[in-house]
């Protein structure tokens, strides 16, 4: 029969405190990046101006 490990409570208590910390530092990562403003995906917004279409390539006003 193999044998089974014996399982310390200190062992267990520092387990917990590693998992512990590791749930803290995701949550504080976690709220850093609901701090972000919302990502903006450019859908129904220009970005920029489009070009004036009185003017020919050269900025002369076609004739």
């Amino acid at each position: 029969m193999p044998v089974q490990p014996v399982h310390r409570v200190h062992d267990e208590a520092a387990q917990i405190v590693k998992q512990i910390a590791f749930v803290r530092k995701l949550i504080e990562v976690a709220a850093e990046l609901l701090k972000l403003p919302r990502p903006d995906t450019f859908l129904g917004r220009n970005t920029r101006e489009p070009f004036p279409q009185e003017q020919s390539q050269y900025g002369n006003p076609k004739s």
